[in-house]
């Protein structure tokens, strides 16, 4: 018994100088000496009749930074894909996943939603693809809040479909 206060004393120590030396930190995007807009989303479709036989989701974290005086746009996306048929993942089901990553050059907002100039990289099965990205149209609205597919593309998704997009936004200082 002795042992174990022992134990929890310490571990209780320990954890206090960890929490108490932690400095703070810097979240991504830096100061608020710009506009920022950060994006998550979420994709997911298991119904075959909506679908097709290509089942799966998408999921990406987007980030829009522009400055305080409007000249200057850039940003970053971060996403993956997991794709698998109606047999389910693995080598007999087809299953098959994918990283893009996307510097974002430029932007601007047309129609309330963002397009993107940049370079895309995609990654998949073990090949790296880069290519442009010119004035693409994200379907992503710039306003704040939390969408759905029916928000963004106008239809109601039948069972085993959700699409989810959440916008936030953090004005210049």
């Amino acid at each position: 018994m002795r042992r174990l206060r022992v134990l929890i004393a310490s571990i209780a120590i320990t954890t206090a100088m960890l929490v108490g030396s932690t400095g703070t930190a810097g979240a991504y995007g830096g100061g608020a000496g710009h506009d920022m807009w950060q994006v998550g989303i979420s994709f997911n479709c298991n119904s075959p009749d909506f679908c097709g036989p290509n089942l799966g989701g998408f999921w990406a974290w987007a980030e829009f930074d522009r400055s305080a005086d409007g000249t200057q746009t850039w940003g970053d996306v971060e996403g993956a894909g997991c794709f698998h048929t109606l047999g389910g993942g693995g080598v007999r089901g087809g299953g098959s996943a994918i990283h893009i990553s996307v510097e974002i050059e430029s932007w601007v907002i047309e129609d309330g939603m963002f397009f993107i100039d940049g370079e895309e990289t995609d990654s998949f099965r073990g090949t790296k693809t880069t290519f442009d990205v010119v004035h693409f149209p994200t379907g992503v609205p710039a306003a704040p809040g939390h969408y759905t597919a029916e928000d963004v593309f106008g239809f109601d998704p039948p069972p085993g479909v959700a699409i989810q997009i959440q916008v936030a936004f953090r004005p210049a200082k």
